[in-house]
Formats: C-alpha cells, sequence, structure tokens
C-alpha cells in the first residue's frame, strides 16, 4: 500500500458516505467497483464482504443520527426485513441458475428507465392517505407530524421483488427501495431515507454475519479501516445534506446512481 492510500480512502469514504448517506442507500455498489480495480486478485465474495462492512459502517452512522430526528419508522422497516431477507437469500441463490450476462442486461435497462423516469418525476404526489392499509403517524424532533396509509398488500409483493431482485443483480436494495417506498409503498421522502437505512443495515448485517462464519478475508478488508475513517466525516454532513437539499434534487441524485448502475449491469454482456 502506497503512503497516499489512507488520504484516497479516507476522501472516498467520505465522499460515498454523503452520497449515499443523502440518498438512502448503503454505498456498496459505488465502493466495490474501487475495490475490484484497488484489488484484482481478489475473489468477488471477498469484494462483497469487504463492500458490505462499509455498508454496515455507513448505515449504522445513519441510523444513528437519524433516531435523533425521529423519523425513522422501525415498524414499518421490521415488517420489510421479514419480508425481505428471505427473498433476498432466494435471489442469492437464484444466481446460479440463470445467465446472468442476460440478466444482467434486462435490468440493468430496466434500472436505467427507472433513473430517467425519477429524473422527469422527481415528486412525488402529497396524497399518502389512500382508502385501505396502515395507518402510520410519525411525529419528529421538531414537532413535524407525518400521517401515510401504506396499503400492506402491494407494500409486501414490492418488497419481495426488490429483495429478490437486488440480490440476484448483487446490488443493495437502497437505489431499488427508495424510489419503491416513496411511490409505491406511500411513505413521505422525509421518513423514507432515514427508515432505508435502517432496513439496508439489518439486510446488510445478515449478509455480513455469513461472510463472518466463513472465514471471509483477503486484501480489501484492509481499506476498510480508512473507508471507515471518511463515513465517520461523511455522516453528519450527509444528514445536512439531505435536510437542506430537499427531495426533488435527492431523487434526481439517486437517479444518476440508478443509471450508472444500469448502465455497468447492462456492459457485462459485453465483458
Amino acid at each position: 500500500m502506497e503512503f497516499t492510500d489512507p488520504v484516497f480512502l479516507i476522501i472516498l469514504g467520505a465522499a460515498t458516505g454523503i452520497y449515499a448517506g443523502a440518498i438512502g442507500a448503503g454505498g456498496g455498489f459505488l465502493i466495490a467497483p474501487i475495490l475490484l480495480m484497488r484489488h484484482p486478485d481478489a475473489t468477488p465474495t471477498e469484494i462483497t464482504a469487504a463492500a458490505l462492512i462499509y455498508v454496515v459502517i455507513n448505515s449504522a452512522i445513519q441510523v444513528l443520527l437519524s433516531i435523533r430526528e425521529q423519523r425513522i419508522d422501525g415498524k414499518l422497516i421490521l415488517l420489510l426485513a421479514m419480508i425481505g431477507i428471505p427473498a433476498a437469500i432466494l435471489g442469492g441463490l437464484t444466481t446460479e441458475l440463470i445467465e446472468r450476462v442476460y440478466f444482467s442486461f434486462a435490468f440493468g435497462l430496466f434500472l436505467v428507465l427507472i433513473g430517467i423516469y425519477i429524473i422527469l418525476r422527481p415528486t412525488t404526489v402529497e396524497d399518502f392517505t389512500p382508502s385501505q392499509g396502515w395507518s402510520r403517524n410519525i411525529k419528529d424532533q421538531q414537532g413535524n407530524l407525518y400521517n401515510y396509509t401504506v396499503p400492506l398488500a402491494r407494500t409486501g409483493i414490492a418488497q419481495v421483488g426488490t429483495a429478490f431482485f437486488s440480490a440476484l443483480a448483487g446490488i443493495g436494495g437502497g437505489p431499488i427501495g427508495i424510489p419503491v417506498m416513496t411511490r409505491i409503498q406511500r411513505v413521505p421522502h422525509d421518513i423514507a431515507v432515514p427508515s432505508m437505512h435502517l432496513l439496508i443495515l439489518i439486510q446488510s448485517l445478515s449478509v455480513t454475519g455469513v461472510h463472518f462464519l466463513n472465514n471471509v478475508g483477503g486484501s480489501p478488508l484492509d481499506d476498510i479501516p480508512w473507508l471507515a475513517a471518511g463515513v465517520l466525516i461523511a455522516g453528519p454532513i450527509a444528514i445536512k445534506v439531505r435536510q437542506r437539499t430537499g427531495e426533488g434534487n435527492l431523487m434526481r441524485a439517486l437517479a444518476v446512481g440508478l443509471i450508472i448502475i444500469g448502465i455497468s449491469a447492462a456492459c457485462d454482456i459485453f465483458r
């Protein structure tokens, strides 16, 4: 490792943490390709394990900071986790049963289209109270009251699909989860982003635990302390960015991430 590497990794961890923390993602989809370039001899499992540890640290910090805001819908997230974790495991097991390059192309194209749609319609409608569903009432630290109704049937179906296809494609659920949570599950954006970080933390811990039991190591883990130092810097900044930027700009930033992931996945067919 060169002398400049720690500085580069701290900056990388901070920049990724600010972006991912603000939009409601874990950041693994940005960290993993860089770890792959830095450690070309590492196995995919070693890269994934290191990226997941970064995601756990980033999401844990965002959750701890968001607890003070009182904008996390814990009961909804526990429900989504119970639905999503089995679906994600099934998606991971299904990976070996299909031609990955063709799936990656179709899924990548799908993500690009979602990204374009979000850029064209970056904000959700204001009506969060459909006639039937699970009524939720969240009062944050500043006294703002969020009343919304979560339609349970389509919420469950959407969560199964999101967790399954995210695991199948090898990406975290955050980039897809925020559009699903705000548009299908009818959660206000101010609640959706901090709540998504809790869901990402739960899901990432479950997968990281499997890697830990399998004694996954490798050189990518050497980068984690420096990346984590960057995350510590990024955490409070990401909160400020989210608070001051607004749903429209944050969703456009998320859309850019979706398009990047989509193009990368679609290009698998040419590799």
